[in-house]
């Protein structure tokens, strides 16, 4: 299986400087490969994670390198981490990481309605178990002005007014039923247009639908809210974000409790080794309130 390759991970791994005896709570497990360099250094680690497909996917890769003696898993969205953080630990820890992005099976599964290419669904729901509201109503059902604003504010999509007239005109016709069709309609107005792009054209429409389904700003607001509540005096907190919306909070928050802080990014030999990192920002902090 290929494994998600952790974004950032020699930074990380400095910052926190993980020793036995140590305790950590990595808030977005993912493919655990920030959580297993922690357990290789003899760290306590607790792997968090609101998909139960990656949590499975970790929890097997844990196993096969025997590092399981010290890993614990959790289940649910990092927006409850104090009350999971309260039941399930419930001593004070050393570091907290929040890694935001998508894993690579996340990213490219089929019927999951992330990838442009996914023609099963238009979902993008991280748990569909206790989530109910779907990209694929949004898209749907939701009025013009509703999509401006969550393409506008969520993803500061320029052409947020005449993508929105395009995917109504279109659902018009018929249901848009799978992130393969949204991805064309955006597709095509752009080639209407003969609009150059780097990236693909739909990337800022499907961030500000995931955005949404998964209420991802508001959710990161709350685990920063509550990160200097789980952390030791000095413990360390680590925030790896990847679009301006994300990042901006968590500067806000850093702002609002006068916390040193160090921003930091991929080099470029991990760009040209792991292309997804190339919008990563990693802001890490300590906890001195």
């Amino acid at each position: 299986m290929t494994y998600h390759q952790p974004v950032l991970l020699s930074e990380v791994l400095e910052f926190f400087d993980p020793k036995p005896n140590q305790v950590f709570l990595d808030a977005t497990l993912g493919h655990a490969g920030h959580s297993i360099e922690f357990l290789k250094n003899g760290a306590t680690v607790y792997g968090l994670d609101a998909d139960p497909s990656n949590q499975k996917i970790a929890i097997d890769r844990i196993n096969s390198l025997n590092l399981e003696k010290k890993f614990t898993p959790l289940t649910g969205n990092f927006s409850r981490i104090f009350d999971i953080w309260n039941k399930k630990i419930s001593q004070p820890i050393d570091g907290l990481l929040v890694d935001l992005g998508l894993s690579i099976n996340q990213q490219s599964g089929d019927n999951r309605g992330f990838s442009f290419s996914d023609d099963s669904s238009l979902d993008m729901r991280l748990n569909p178990k206790t989530q109910s509201l779907t990209a694929e109503e949004i898209i749907n059902t939701w009025d013009k002005n509703q999509l401006y604003e969550i393409f506008s504010k969520y993803a500061q999509e320029k052409l947020a007014k005449p993508l929105v007239f395009e995917i109504i005109k279109a659902r018009q016709q018929k249901s848009i039923k799978n992130a393969q069709y949204l991805s064309q309609i955006v597709e095509n107005y752009y080639q209407k247009k003969h609009y150059s792009f780097r990236h693909h054209p739909a990337t800022k429409i499907f961030l500000a639908l995931r955005i949404t389904v998964n209420h991802e700003f508001d959710n990161l607001k709350k685990i920063l809210d509550s990160s200097l509540k789980i952390t030791k005096k000095t413990g360390k907190i680590a925030i790896i974000s990847f679009h301006s919306g994300e990042d901006r909070i968590v500067k806000q928050f850093i702002s609002k409790h006068r916390l040193k802080s160090k921003k930091i990014l991929p080099t470029h030999q991990e760009v040209l080794r792991n292309p997804p990192s190339r919008s990563a920002v990693l802001r890490v902090f300590e906890n001195t309130l």
